[in-house]
């Protein structure tokens, strides 16, 4: 399984992006690759040399993050390449010369983390930060990440002053926050270098920061600390992470369903809006 993206721009994306589904079907990969103006955003799963092979051929500036699935494990249903207005919905486009926060590596976010001065912010949506997080972190509590520049105005506006060090899946999330912050007044934004999948892959046990698992968007639902498929899987109803041995669906359904079967009612997503198809 490798994930990746870049911005990048991108032109006649109609034509590159039958090229890239052909070429992902002659080599009987699955995932998804998501393609707008502003670079590419993508997950595929398969060998590692057809893997490899699509890099080179199509993305040979992109560098991978590679997390692994056992044999038979159903990662994508199917391959999807999708023309997009954006890579990362959040109501703006990035360009390589937008400024962004500075990029930072396993050993000095942690000494980040460990700083009572800096605000750990986690811009991912409220069901990822739910199952794992880092110590301290403050979770951006979205629905989804188009929803970030609204808390951003509103919930971080005290302080611009305060340094910000901001985590995502894997990067890219942060590529577009942290350009809002520093729009908005922020002086100073870190961001993690190749996100959660990253630090966990270069950090050693006894420095991992990271406390329970990692929320990702395709068939294995949550990676653990290791990088191998974690502990949960999806709801029936709401398609949001509930722990493998839990009985039933999540907390919220299971209490809409009590709700209707006392002559209540309930909003029949109420474990809130099912997890979209992305990458990071």
């Amino acid at each position: 399984m490798a994930s990746f993206y870049r911005f990048q721009p991108l032109a006649n994306i109609g034509a590159l992006r039958q090229s890239l589904e052909d070429a992902c079907a002659a080599r009987g990969l699955a995932g998804t690759v998501l393609l707008a103006p502003e670079g590419v955003n993508a997950a595929l799963a398969g060998s590692r040399p057809s893997v490899e092979s699509v890099l080179r051929e199509f993305f040979p500036a992109c560098e991978p993050m590679w997390t692994p699935a056992p044999p038979g494990t159903v990662v994508f249903k199917r391959m999807r390449v999708r023309e997009r207005g954006e890579i990362v919905t959040c109501g703006r486009g990035l360009s390589p010369a937008t400024p962004i926060g500075r990029h930072v590596a396993a050993a000095e976010w942690n000494a980040l983390v460990a700083d009572p001065e800096v605000l750990v912010l986690d811009v991912r949506n409220e069901y990822e930060s739910a199952i794992g997080a880092f110590r301290g972190a403050t979770p951006a509590a979205t629905a989804s990440f188009g929803e970030f520049p609204a808390f951003a105005d509103n919930a971080l506006a005290g302080n611009r002053e305060q340094p910000v060090a901001m985590y995502c899946t894997g990067g890219i999330r942060c590529e577009k926050a942290s350009a809002h912050l520093l729009e908005r007044g922020w002086r100073s934004v870190y961001q993690l270098r190749g996100g959660i999948l990253r630090y966990l892959a270069e950090t050693p046990p006894q420095d991992n920061a990271f406390e329970g698992e990692c929320f990702v968007f395709d068939g294995r639902i949550s990676l653990g600390r290791d990088l191998r498929e974690g502990g949960y899987r999806p709801c029936r109803k709401c398609g949001r992470p509930v722990r493998k041995d839990a009985q039933g669906d999540c907390a919220a359904c299971a209490a809409a369903v009590a709700a209707l079967s006392g002559g209540g009612r309930a909003d029949a997503n109420a474990g809130g809006a099912r997890p979209k198809p992305t990458v990071a």
